[in-house]
């Protein structure tokens, strides 16, 4: 697994549309999407593998 470069605060995605600075909550909230971008495929492996369990136990219909 290769590691996702961590942006700057001039690579953001909202970079330049807004006059005020952004809210420390969306930052905070934010903090983690280059760890999120390194760890979707697996979480999405994960959920997808819960889901057949459950589908096995006749809790969910497949």
């Amino acid at each position: 697994m290769t590691d996702t470069p961590r942006p700057t605060s001039s690579a953001k995605l909202w970079g330049g549309r807004f006059s005020e600075a952004t809210a420390a909550s969306v930052e905070k909230f934010t903090a983690s999407i280059h760890y999120d971008a390194r760890l979707y495929r697996h979480d999405i492996a994960g959920s997808m593998a819960h889901a057949r369990m459950l589908a096995r136990q006749g809790l969910i219909s497949d």
